[in-house]
């Protein structure tokens, strides 16, 4: 028996289910290719981004902390999977971008990704998917509103 009826709660742990077996999985699918999920997240990230970023611009992206993706960039570029260009915005910011073998790299990772993720929508309607996905959006809109609340807060 759940021990909160709220559907709110029950939403919050099922997310939080949710994330720790996605993040177990992408372990299991991306380790053959030296990847962790959290490699994959930041590789994803840069993909999404459409221009050069810098790893604050990132992390935001991400929801996670500048250091965390300063850490993991940082791996990556030394593995020659990413690489830091001049920010014409910020002379210490620099732009974090893909080298030719960092783009085959994040190929190979979403040719191993698709697949599954395929599987895992067999019992789902693209209606649910995008109703889900809304929802999500809405939720993460709010939260991200309550941390720069509390950010503010904190600074003054």
């Amino acid at each position: 028996m759940p021990m909160s009826s709220d559907p709110i709660t029950q939403l919050i742990l099922a997310i939080f289910r949710a994330n720790s077996r996605l993040v177990l999985r992408g372990d299991q699918l991306t380790a053959p290719l030296g990847l962790t999920s959290a490699r994959w997240q930041v590789l994803g990230s840069v993909a999404e981004a459409g221009s050069a970023r810098s790893v604050s611009e990132l992390a935001r992206d991400l929801g996670v902390s500048r250091q965390g993706v300063q850490r993991i960039a940082g791996e990556l570029v030394a593995e020659g999977i990413l690489a830091y260009q001049p920010n014409p915005r910020h002379k210490r910011a620099q732009l974090v971008v893909f080298t030719a073998e960092g783009r085959r790299l994040y190929g190979r990772a979403l040719a191993v990704q698709a697949p599954w993720a395929r599987s895992l929508a067999e019992n789902l309607t693209p209606e649910q998917i995008t109703s889900v996905t809304i929802a999500l959006g809405v939720l993460t809109s709010r939260l991200e509103e309550e941390l720069e609340a509390t950010r503010t807060t904190a600074a003054e």
